[in-house]
């Protein structure tokens, strides 16, 4: 199984890109009001592209706003492959990542949160 697939398989919805701000909009709700985290996902270079662009900035903004690792509680991922949007967990992407990266949860917060040591 390609990293791609490992990763979209991670998805709880999708929806057809064409349809992303009302597909995003139902899927707040059904969250509970929670917050899209979106990205558009490479063709190639999945894994890397995951790693050294996306991790960071995602465990920096998740700590920033208060949906701290673990749980991650009241964020999705919303993203675009091809021409479909996918809706992630912002917990099963990081858990996966997490694995990925040979990096535990608090390695993660101590790399990349708001309070790097």
């Amino acid at each position: 199984m390609s990293d791609t697939d490992t990763f979209l398989r991670l998805a709880f919805a999708q929806s057809p890109a064409a349809e992303a701000n009302a597909a995003m909009a139902r899927i707040r709700e059904e969250q509970g009001d929670a917050k899209s985290y979106e990205f558009v996902l490479p063709d190639k270079e999945v894994r890397a592209f995951l790693l050294e662009r996306t991790l960071p900035r995602l465990v920096d903004y998740l700590e920033s706003v208060g949906a701290r690792l673990p749980g991650c509680g009241g964020v999705f991922l919303s993203v675009f492959a091809g021409d479909t949007l996918h809706f992630l967990h912002a917990r099963d992407a990081v858990s996966l990542l997490s694995e990925w990266s040979g990096l535990s949860l608090d390695e993660l917060k101590r790399r990349y949160g708001p309070n790097r040591t």
